[in-house]
């Protein structure tokens, strides 16, 4: 099993698990995210979605709940589905620890 976090710039914390069973793998998000719950946190993601963020997937999810450009959880969910599967080193994400992202305010 992988499990990733991420508080997001919206405010919302969002919690990943990815179980790989084949070619299959089962992802469940705990979100403090209303349009993430409806988006769906309790899915199938096949192998053939996964080396694309352009997938029938997240087609899917998005025709029913349309998520703004600037959601990271896609992104997020693609991730901890990589690294379940040995697409990302764990041993990688071990060291790095966590990751953000930081305004810089720049002088005009």
């Amino acid at each position: 099993m992988a499990t990733l976090k991420m508080a997001t710039i919206c405010g919302h914390t969002n919690t990943v698990k990815a179980v790989s069973d084949g070619m299959e793998t089962h992802v469940t998000i705990t979100t403090s995210c209303h349009k993430i719950q409806s988006w769906g946190t309790d899915f199938v993601f096949p192998m053939e979605d996964m080396m694309n963020i352009q997938n029938k997937t997240f087609e899917e999810k998005g025709k029913a709940c349309p998520l703004t450009p600037t959601c990271f959880v896609p992104t997020l969910v693609m991730n901890t589905v990589w690294l379940e599967n040995g697409m990302i080193s764990k041993n990688l994400v071990k060291k790095m620890g966590g990751m953000n992202i930081e305004y810089l305010e720049q002088d005009e």
